[in-house]
């Protein structure tokens, strides 16, 4: 039985990896980069930080790489 209340959650999730591929929810500092510039640089241009911050300041250096096992 699913643990999701959520009706048709199959069908969402299929249409969702389909439209997003596997990995919608990406946590690496590299697979989001390109989403993380284009913000920041938003964020910069409407005078919202005082310079244009790097992704990497965002996030502690021990997050930058991703391991698996």
């Amino acid at each position: 039985a699913s643990q999701v209340t959520l009706p048709f959650v199959e069908e969402q999730l299929r249409a969702t990896r389909e439209w997003m591929g596997d990995d919608f929810w990406s946590y690496e500092l590299s697979s989001n980069r390109k989403v993380l510039e284009a913000f920041l640089r938003h964020h910069h241009a409407q005078g919202l930080s005082s310079r244009l911050v790097l992704p990497e300041e965002l996030f502690h250096p021990s997050t930058h790489e991703s391991f698996a096992i």
